[in-house]
């Protein structure tokens, strides 16, 4: 049976959002951001080193195998009966004004879904796809903009954790960071990610690192390509996920981050045990705070990295969500609370 891990031991008591009954308090800490995002990092460090961590998963109440833009709807809940404690969405092509995102997902639903899982507790990531050339601060504001909309009736900021995606610089870093703090942004945590390299060498994977200054959480994306069940690449995969996250693990514990999987997933998750013979025996061996799983399309059945009813590791997700170290939204409490 599932256990639950309680994280604070604590209730969290709102003020009630109708009328004119006041709005709840959202302190600033001594380091300018708002209290709950710091407690969220705290946290996030705390479960790395409990031997837990947070499932996530890209886009999972927005899209779906066959359906999209559903409202309290999810294929990782129609499998589990539960939702991720960690939900992801992607800010790519608001810096060109659009409506939205390169995946057609509106940037008014993603503000919906964020507040709705924050307020049912969970954690959001916000990744940023930047579409074009990136040389005029300017760019930069419609992003401050959105995040400072995540704010929930009772007037409480959405703590998030940004990362920029693909085409990252110590300099573009710089930049958005910067621009962020003139703009008043402050529930953003920052996630800095690499792909995995073969060799997991630290040089490579610290290329763009804009600094301790900046960055809160050090990741790594790796995916599973594989063409087939049987395929060699499978157990490669898991080879290397495991190299590059002992680096990673390393390289955080010097520089006193908190360590995550930002991005993984198998297309289309051919092998039958994938989530509980492969992801799962690798993530259970390093100190990571959340793992995150890519989006499922809703354009056809051939693009999914999350299980829905009737997929071939089903059963096999069932047991990987009842594993004790996978946390998911029913197992969470407290995330945003000092302990």
């Amino acid at each position: 049976m599932k256990q639950y891990l309680t994280i604070i031991a604590a209730a969290l008591v709102l003020a009630s959002c109708s009328g004119n009954q006041p709005k709840a308090d959202d302190p600033l800490a001594d380091s300018g951001r708002t209290q709950r995002t710091e407690n969220m990092l705290t946290n996030l460090k705390q479960l790395g080193d409990s031997g837990v961590y947070l499932f996530g998963h890209q886009d999972d109440a927005v899209s779906g195998v066959g359906w999209s833009g559903n409202e309290n709807r999810s294929d990782v809940e129609r499998v589990c009966n539960d939702y991720p404690a960690l939900v992801g969405f992607d800010l790519g092509g608001i810096e060109k004004g659009d409506s939205v995102n390169s995946d057609g997902v509106p940037f008014s639903r993603i503000r919906e879904e964020a507040i709705r899982h924050f307020d049912q507790g969970g954690m959001v990531t916000i990744s940023w796809t930047i579409t074009g050339q990136m040389n005029q601060k300017e760019q930069i504001d419609p992003v401050a903009d959105f995040l400072n909309t995540l704010e929930t009736p009772y007037g409480v900021k959405v703590p998030v954790v940004l990362r920029l995606r693909k085409n990252q610089t110590k300099e573009l870093w710089h930049m958005v960071v910067d621009r962020l703090k003139e703009k008043e942004v402050t529930n953003a945590l920052y996630a800095y990610s690499a792909d995995a390299n073969p060799e997991a060498d630290e040089a490579k994977y610290m290329a763009n690192y804009p600094g301790d200054d900046i960055i809160d959480i050090m990741g790594i994306d790796c995916y599973c390509i594989a063409a087939d069940a049987d395929s060699l690449q499978i157990a490669g995969f898991a080879e290397l996920l495991d190299k590059n996250l002992t680096m990673v693990g390393s390289v955080a514990k010097k520089h006193q981050k908190a360590v995550a999987v930002t991005e993984t997933g198998y297309k289309c998750i051919a092998y039958k045990y994938w989530w509980t013979k492969i992801l799962s025996p690798v993530l259970a061996k390093h100190p990571i705070s959340y793992a995150l799983v890519w989006r499922n399309a809703n354009q056809g059945i051939d693009d999914y990295y999350a299980p829905f009813p009737g997929q071939r590791t089903y059963s096999d997700f069932v047991r990987y969500y009842n594993e004790n170290i996978t946390l998911f939204l029913h197992d969470i409490n407290g995330l945003y609370l000092h302990k």
